[in-house]
């Protein structure tokens, strides 16, 4: 199971990033319209959160701790709950925009994006050789 949560993590935070820099080229591009395949990208990576946050419950509740770090508590603020709100913030903020909805997708991901890899970082290690070690690269 945690080599289940750390895999997912790592797709959370490479889709995170696809989402963001999608967004950015739609911008860049002046696309008034959001595609519909960036929208099913942002909610599967919502659906994946969710599953990443249920197993990482599910870790916890088997007795399973992040170690390691003095504050590994982080750990599990990071991964989960802070960037839940932010996706759900970009979403709204994306309904919200009647022009480049897109938008509020791409600061959602950025947000979500940066939280994540820091709940990674938190739970591996804080430098990026630690991390790149703890994700096998």
């Amino acid at each position: 199971m945690t080599s289940f949560h750390r895999i997912l993590g790592v797709i959370i935070v490479a889709l995170f990033v696809v989402i963001m820099v999608w967004s950015i080229a739609l911008r860049l591009l002046r696309r008034a319209e959001t595609p519909t395949s960036l929208l099913a990208t942002q909610h599967w990576t919502e659906n994946l959160l969710i599953l990443q946050t249920v197993s990482g419950v599910v870790l916890l509740l088997l007795g399973r701790r992040v170690v390691g770090m003095p504050l590994a508590w982080l750990h599990y603020l990071y991964g989960s709950i802070f960037p839940l709100i932010a996706v759900v913030a970009g979403r709204i903020a994306g309904l919200r925009r009647e022009r480049y909805p897109y938008v509020g997708l791409a600061w959602g991901a950025f947000v979500a994006f940066a939280l994540t890899l820091r709940g990674m970082q938190t739970a591996c290690g804080e430098s990026l050789a630690e991390l790149a070690r703890c994700v096998g690269l």
